[in-house]
């Protein structure tokens, strides 16, 4: 579909305008190309963002992450690029003057969203989309459903259904309604290939008071005939992860409705034993993987691109028997390139590598019994003194975070300032979150918890598993960002929580002024290498010796 098209939609059937999602059915997941609508309409592949099209004029709406690559992305003269960090309702409430009748998809905006929109933004009006307008919203490609192991798993399905049927009890629920797929995954300890890089099942779970279990998918009268069963009972769901339209049948079939969130996503978060143990294990393997095309890299580097740079990469961790997939699209961006914080390569943006400056190589990789996530800033022949400073400050605040000690039940904003603060000192900033949470074998990113300006609702607990990634980007440049992957642990000094790395790869040194660094910084850089170089050494091939012993030297 062109955009000329849907205006001609939008004047047929009396609206001002559309409000285009990327999502589809399955809110906040991963969607494929062919079901991406913004991407169809105006060619912008960020993971995040909206559009807004009126009859006269469209405006796509991205955060900070994503400004650079919608700039290059979208024609100017169609579309106007927003960097904001305000919703699509409080865009329209403080942008949108005329009254306007906007037209959106029920099935991918949630309850919450839909109805802000309809109490608070009482000049204009939201209707329903009852007419498919945009077309096919979900795939209709097959796809394989699979158990995920109790070997990786840890607690068995029977286990975690007596979690929530124990909460439903507790809250007087004849049922819940579970929107999120990662946790119906979870739930039900299955996986699929539905997705190339995240193996969650795509599926809804209605889950009763008796333990009983429905699974729907794509079988959206399936879903309503089950649902119509519950007139009169007590369903529970979470307004802000389900769909406005599953709201809608509930109501038409007089099913009484409890905004509840959705506990799984808690049990999820704080990952059990075997969990953790599986995280350690594809982290050392991953570790192997990664150094040994450091080590190849250093070698070679003259000789290759970004693309060859990706399927280098991904040739050694595909070497893994427990390797699955890549946990996202590589991001590997030389030079300028880096400064588009997602920044993918393709035929058309290749960039080969010369000396002078930096690749961002952001990365990671699905395990059977883990899931990895891991960015490195690479020293491309000798580079000029200002990246080796704004490095250095990077690193600062990579260590401010994992360093830190704090009470549990600290919100992920706190430890996203102690970060970004250190980058304050140097006038510096970036436009994304410290860090964000990682599935077991699931999403690379996953709530509830996160480490950024915006999650102050959820507190971080032992068990948990995060990122911290800050960075720098001078536009037209380079790009800078640290990404180790931690574990919540408690303290064993005080009644505190720390961070204990997953992530076991060392830290480019060549790009270290370490006279910006202070005492305690750089014992914890010789320490985490010291840590990498114990836990590598003793399964890295012969020929990588030499090379992990440099890498990992004390500054």
């Amino acid at each position: 579909m062109t955009i000329e098209e849907l205006r001609k939609k939008l004047i047929k059937h009396n609206l001002d305008a559309y409000i285009v999602t990327r999502n589809n059915m399955f809110l906040g997941q991963d969607v494929l190309p062919e079901e991406n609508k913004i991407l169809e309409l105006c060619g912008f592949s960020g993971s995040a963002g909206n559009l807004l099209v009126f009859r006269d004029k469209a405006f796509l709406l991205v955060d900070g992450r994503y400004e650079l690559q919608a700039a290059r992305q979208v024609d100017s003269s169609v579309f106007t690029v927003v960097c904001t960090n305000d919703s699509i309702g409080s865009w329209i409430q403080n942008n949108v003057e005329n009254p306007c009748t906007f037209g959106y998809d029920p099935w991918c905006h949630s309850v919450s969203e839909a109805d802000y929109w309809n109490k608070a933004l009482k000049r204009h009006t939201f209707r329903e989309d009852e007419n498919n307008l945009l077309g096919l919203r979900i795939s209709e490609h097959p796809f394989n459903i699979f158990e995920h192991d109790i070997e990786y798993a840890g607690i068995s399905v029977e286990e975690k259904i007596s979690y929530l049927t124990d909460f439903m009890k507790k809250n007087s629920l004849d049922a819940f309604f579970i929107a999120e797929c990662d946790a119906v995954s979870w739930l039900m300890n299955l996986r699929s290939d539905a997705l190339p890089d995240t193996p969650l099942i795509r599926a809804f779970a209605l889950v009763d008071k008796e333990g009983d279990i429905s699974l729907f998918t794509s079988d959206m009268q399936k879903t309503e005939n089950e649902l119509a069963r519950y007139k009169g009972l007590n369903i529970g769901l979470s307004f802000s992860h389900t769909p406005k339209k599953i709201h809608t049948i509930m109501k038409n079939h007089r099913v009484w409705t409890n905004n509840l969130p959705d506990p799984v996503q808690d049990w999820k978060a704080v990952k059990n034993p075997v969990e953790l143990s599986g995280f350690q294990k594809c982290h050392l393997r991953d570790g192997i993987a990664v150094v040994r095309f450091l080590h190849w890299l250093e070698n070679n580097w003259q000789q290759t691109d970004e693309l060859g740079v990706v399927q280098k990469l991904h040739d050694f961790r595909a070497a893994d028997k427990n390797f699955y997939s890549n946990s996202f699209e590589t991001i590997a961006a030389f030079a300028e390139n880096g400064a588009v914080v997602h920044y993918t390569p393709s035929p058309q943006s290749n960039k080969k590598l010369t000396a002078g400056s930096v690749l961002l190589l952001d990365s990671g990789a699905q395990y059977c019994d883990g899931t990895t996530d891991v960015t490195r800033t690479i020293a491309i022949g000798n580079v000029p003194r200002e990246i080796a400073e704004s490095f250095t400050q990077v690193l600062k605040a990579h260590i401010a975070a994992a360093t830190a000690l704090f009470p549990e039940k600290t919100p992920g904003c706190a430890l996203d300032a102690l970060s970004r603060a250190q980058l304050w000192r140097f006038g510096k900033d970036y436009k994304h979150g410290t860090g964000h949470g990682v599935g077991h074998f699931l999403n690379v990113h996953e709530g509830p918890h996160s480490l950024s300006p915006r999650s102050c609702s959820v507190p971080l607990k032992a068990g948990m598993v995060t990122s911290i990634e800050p960075g720098y980007y001078q536009e037209n440049a380079y790009g800078i960002r640290i990404e180790n992957l931690y574990h919540i642990v408690p303290a064993e000094t005080s009644p505190m929580l720390k961070f204990e790395p997953l992530t076991l790869i060392p830290i480019d040194k060549r790009l270290i002024n370490k006279y910006l660094l202070n005492k305690q910084e750089i014992n914890w850089l010789n320490d985490y290498h010291k840590l990498v170089f114990s836990r590598l050494s003793k399964e890295a091939p012969s020929e990588l010796s030499d090379w992990l012993r440099e890498a990992c030297s004390p500054l």
